[in-house]
């Protein structure tokens, strides 16, 4: 499934996948969609990335994941304080985040100069604990 890619190669995947997610995403609250704190919904499996989602940022990291991975990407989920201290959840591979706040890819470091504290991230795989990172 996953892809012996260099790094230069993923940043280009991540880079078209985050414009095209990015493009077509709507940011709404969980609350405002569904009426609960919080809710994590799987894209469709005919899911490409061109059509318009609406939801939060954990819906969007996971429509980011599922076009990764389908590029052969390793990606993980990290979730995060972004600069203003609020929970946020992004999509890392390779040390790229793909963040719905932000309107390019970016790199964890810059994220990081930003005032993002990364606190936990998955495994690659389903199923696959978090490591607290913090």
């Amino acid at each position: 499934m996953y892809k012996n890619l260099k790094k230069r190669q993923i940043k280009s995947i991540a880079q078209s996948v985050h414009r095209k997610v990015f493009n077509n995403f709507t940011y709404v609250t969980d609350i405002e969609q569904y009426g609960v704190l919080e809710k994590w919904v799987m894209p469709d499996e005919v899911y490409n990335g061109s059509q318009k989602i609406t939801g939060d940022c954990d819906d969007f990291s996971l429509a980011c994941r599922k076009l990764m991975r389908e590029a052969g990407v390793r990606t993980r989920l990290v979730y995060c304080l972004d600069e203003t201290g609020e929970g946020h959840l992004v999509l890392e591979a390779s040390g790229y985040i793909l963040d719905n706040r932000q309107t390019k890819l970016m790199t964890n470091k810059s994220l990081m100069k930003k005032g993002y504290q990364f606190l936990a991230i998955s495994g690659y795989e389903s199923g696959d604990k978090w490591f607290k990172l913090a």
